[in-house]
């Protein structure tokens, strides 16, 4: 929502980022534990206020909602110092070494997701829709930054504060279900959106529409939004685009955000809906203007009888004038 980054966060800008990277580009994603706080608003709220010297890119909540701090073009506030000896990291005493051996400040290169957990130790697990929204977020950052989609090494990827600071983060983020994670991440799991309901053949969203077959494992492989409700039942259209008509007919289901389509050529797909919408908007004002010129014609006639009328009157009136003698 806004201007964020990823699709259904809330944007509310934290008081302090560095602006750009410094050339750098994102290769690792660091998972964070908020050690405080019950909600993704109030830690947000925190990052808000200038007196707070530390930010993060988002913020996951125990309910699933997730709110952007930091555009991820810029650097966050959120990694501190890098603390330790050299080494693998995990144990509590050692940084993973690669981040000392590059000489850069580890902001410029990594994007920081808070976990919202209240124990000030970080020890509680994730909910069931955090863990939904956190992979969906990972997989999305991933997706679009080229991050590789495994735990991190010199070369990218993901991992947690620990990774950096051991001395004063090594709780950070706390239990993480990184197993899960992996499988989300390479596609081998199918994850029902919370609220979604799954028999094995037909996934019924919240609203009571169901999603079956192709469209319906589409939605387990995509880290599918818990929000973006079909608003209909799949079924025929010829062509499924009239923005792209080239492509064919074949079956089409709207979603609240998106829209998946099949042809037997393509199989499923997402619909470039901005394209398709704007075709329709179009298509809807040129037949706006045409009721418009078709209603101002009809406001220019003369009132009274038509000409076949007036034809008929005439006609009539000698008969008229026999029987009134």
């Amino acid at each position: 929502m806004g201007n964020s980054d990823f699709h259904g966060a809330l944007f509310v800008p934290a008081a302090h980022h560095w602006v750009g990277r410094e050339g750098q580009q994102p290769a690792w994603i660091i998972l964070h534990g908020t050690a405080g706080f019950t909600t993704a608003r109030q830690c947000a709220d925190y990052f808000a206020d200038p007196a707070t010297e530390a930010s993060a890119h988002y913020i996951v909540g125990r309910d699933g909602e997730v709110i952007q701090c930091v555009h991820e073009i810029n650097a966050a506030w959120a990694n501190g110092a890098i603390t330790g000896e050299p080494g693998t990291g995990g144990d509590g005493v050692h940084h993973d070494a690669w981040w000392s051996q590059m000489g850069l400040n580890p902001n410029l290169l990594t994007i920081a997701i808070e976990h919202v957990k209240p124990s000030q130790d970080n020890s509680d697990s994730l909910t069931t829709e955090q863990k939904a929204a956190s992979f969906r977020l990972i997989a999305d950052i991933c997706q679009r930054w080229g991050i590789p989609p495994r735990f991190a090494d010199a070369r990218g990827g993901i991992t947690g504060h620990f990774s950096i600071d051991p001395v004063n983060r090594s709780g950070c983020p706390g239990p993480y279900p990184w197993a899960e994670l992996w499988e989300f991440v390479k596609g081998g799991a199918a994850m029902v959106p919370s609220g979604w309901k799954d028999d094995g053949k037909t996934l019924v969203a919240p609203n009571g529409v169901k999603v079956v077959q192709g469209f319906r494992d589409y939605v387990l492989a995509h880290a599918w939004h818990a929000d973006n409700w079909p608003l209909e039942s799949e079924h025929g259209a010829t062509p499924v685009e009239i923005s792209n008509p080239s492509l064919g007919g074949g079956t089409r289901q709207r979603f609240r955000w998106t829209t998946l389509e099949w042809t037997p050529k393509r199989g499923v797909f997402e619909a470039w809906t901005g394209q398709e919408l704007q075709a329709y908007e179009l298509r809807t004002a040129a037949l706006n203007k045409e009721v418009a010129e078709l209603k101002a014609k009809l406001a220019a006639r003369p009132v009274g009888l038509t000409e076949p009328m007036q034809n008929a009157l005439r006609n009539a009136l000698p008969v008229l004038q026999y029987l009134c003698k």
